[in-house]
């Protein structure tokens, strides 16, 4: 089959999977979640060449595990649960791409990088650590990805005027700065897959239970950060890069954050539906309004809307790999308490004693299985939906939630087998061992710690 014909029968297949997901919101209906089902593994088996080694292993294990639950009997409920949860992690991933197809389209995103890569030194962590936050919100790796852009022209610009070591420098404390923003996504992001897989693995939870929480770990890591940007800073004076004179481009990259979670909210509002489910119905809406509007003096509004639909559906065989791998972490979270009886769980859980110590023990699980290759969404995932199911005595669902969102925040930015730090030294054109391990790793170690110490001090006091 050519290509172009595989890439449009796949992004059909995907709009399905879109399609399934928003109408199992509203309809009680087990035929649109295997219709959804279907569709999905019609879009992988025409999108594996886009793979990557941490996909085909989260979906390798996918598939074996439920093999073996389908051999040992599952209910029927307990399957389309998590069918349903896998539908809904691809659908966002799926979505996002829609925000990203009408940013590439507002010029005042690029100059919002501009300006933030452009601040001096005094000012410089704390823009890109913010900014890494906001274009990863709105655009996902898009937006580290401008970042990264810039601070490599940036450096480009500098070559000849400064030494080689002072640049370097530089080039470091702008990438791990954009890095580490970028990384803090976990914590707070309403539209982002760390805090709706949280959300999906602890059904009681809610998002107003985890922004307080979130935003407080998001400032305190971000401090840190920048006190350790500042220590091992060069003594040597770095001449700052004049920013513009406006700093509009970044109003508007604010002003579409705030606008964007309106639209969410306006959505849950007048439809009824869970906070996650009306992501999924607002994300695209508000996509197609941004077009309108950043495109409103060179195209008519209905060929602004039919660009960011029509190129968001091209692109859907392209994001095959990071699909897979979320997908798959929403229905191994359902189907691994299959395999591990809770009761057992619970159990063994309770050999801890103190419940600081699962605190300590599920944050170090998620760190340590992340150095090796394990995608924090599956660890995190069904650690959750176990710690929630287990039901331990003095161990509430927002400690561990913001716990396991901290874990998964610090360990992104550090090992070279997570896919951001891949990415961002792909960029930069450096190893991605460097700028992970030697680069960021203190702070990626000193923030767990100080983060797991603070998570579990709190369930100490509060137990």
């Amino acid at each position: 089959m050519p290509s172009s014909r595989r890439n449009i029968i796949a992004s059909c297949a995907m709009s399905l999977v879109i399609l399934s997901s928003v109408g199992d919101i509203f309809l009680d209906a087990p035929s649109l979640i295997l219709a959804g089902s279907a569709a999905l593994v019609v879009y992988f088996m025409l999108c594996w060449r886009q793979f990557t080694g941490a996909a085909w292993m989260t979906m390798s294990l996918c598939v074996g595990l439920l093999v073996l639950v389908l051999i040992g009997g599952i209910s029927a409920d307990a399957l389309l649960g998590g069918m349903s949860r896998m539908l809904f992690l691809a659908a966002l991933l799926a979505v996002m791409g829609f925000l990203r197809t009408a940013a590439s389209s507002d010029p005042q995103i690029t100059l919002a990088g501009h300006y933030l890569t452009g601040q001096p030194p005094g000012r410089r962590y704390f823009a890109l650590s913010f900014g890494g936050q906001f274009l990863g919100m709105l655009i996902n790796f898009g937006g580290l990805a401008i970042l990264l852009e810039m601070t490599k022209q940036s450096i480009k610009v500098q070559r000849g005027r400064l030494s080689d070591n002072i640049l370097e420098w530089r080039l470091r404390r702008m990438t791990t700065a954009s890095l580490r923003g970028f990384s803090l996504l976990p914590f707070w992001s309403p539209i982002g897959v760390g805090v709706n897989a949280l959300l999906l693995a602890m059904p009681g939870l809610r998002y107003v239970d985890l922004i307080a929480g979130g935003l407080a770990g998001c400032a305190l890591l971000t401090l840190w950060g920048w006190l350790l940007d500042r220590r091992t800073a060069p003594k040597t004076p770095l001449p700052a890069a004049g920013p513009p004179q406006s700093a509009a481009p970044l109003l508007t990259l604010v002003a579409h954050i705030l606008l964007l979670g309106l639209s969410i909210a306006v959505v849950k509002t007048i439809s009824g539906a869970p906070f996650q489910s009306a992501l999924l119905i607002s994300i695209p809406l508000y996509s197609i309004a941004w077009a309108i509007w950043a495109q409103r003096p060179l195209s008519r509004p209905r060929h602004a809307a039919g660009r960011v639909l029509t190129t968001s559906f091209h692109r859907f065989p392209f994001a095959a790999a990071e699909i897979g791998v979320f997908a798959s972490a929403g229905l191994l979270s359902v189907l691994a308490l299959q395999i591990v009886p809770t009761d057992a769980v619970q159990s063994t859980l309770l050999i801890l004693k103190e419940p600081w110590l699962l605190i300590v023990a599920l944050n170090v699980t998620v760190f340590f299985l992340a150095t090796i290759g394990v995608n924090p969404i599956i660890t995190a995932s069904v650690l959750a939906t176990l710690v929630a199911q287990a039901d331990i005595p003095g161990l509430g669902n927002v400690p561990v939630a913001l716990a396991l969102a901290g874990a998964w925040s610090t360990v992104m930015g550090f090992t070279p087998a997570v896919t951001t730090v891949a990415f961002a030294g792909a960029i930069i054109d450096r190893p991605a061992r460097l700028v992970g391990l030697r680069w960021n790793g203190v702070y990626c170690l000193s923030a767990f710690a100080l983060w797991t110490a603070i998570i579990a001090a709190w369930v100490a006091f509060t137990s």
